[in-house]
């Protein structure tokens, strides 16, 4: 579910991406580099092992229950005990250290981009002439 999710964001992503670069100016040559940056990105995301993902979740809604019950019980200082554990936990995760790593190269996709900022830009042509 989540491993779809993320798919269905990196094509939306990519679409967004290219439709904007090809009213940007761009050249060919650093679209294909945009396009191989983002098939690079969809392949990490496609690495990630969606059991251990699902497990992640699975623990992460048992923490949650567990925090709000400590915390409905006046137990505050366990509660933030287990949110700190848990914390450390996510942040040792293999899982989440790899979606890190793909969301960096989303990051590194977006920096390289030149978006217009208004509607001023280069009235004289529209996206479609593009294609």
């Amino acid at each position: 579910m989540i491993n779809k999710k993320c798919t269905y964001f990196i094509q939306v992503l990519s679409l967004f991406v290219f439709s904007t670069l090809a009213h940007s100016g761009m050249s060919e040559e650093q679209m294909q580099q945009m396009m191989q940056q983002a098939e690079m990105m969809q392949q990490c995301m496609a690495k990630i092992d969606q059991s251990a993902l699902d497990e992640l979740a699975r623990k992460g809604e048992k923490t949650q229950a567990e925090i709000k019950s400590l915390c409905d019980k006046g137990n505050q200082k366990e509660a933030e005990k287990t949110a700190i554990a848990y914390s450390k936990e996510i942040a040792a995760s293999e899982v989440v250290k790899e979606m890190k790593k793909c969301g960096e190269m989303a990051q590194q996709l977006m920096q390289n981009m030149t978006l217009p900022t208004d509607n001023t830009t280069d009235k004289q042509q529209h996206i479609c002439d593009h294609y």
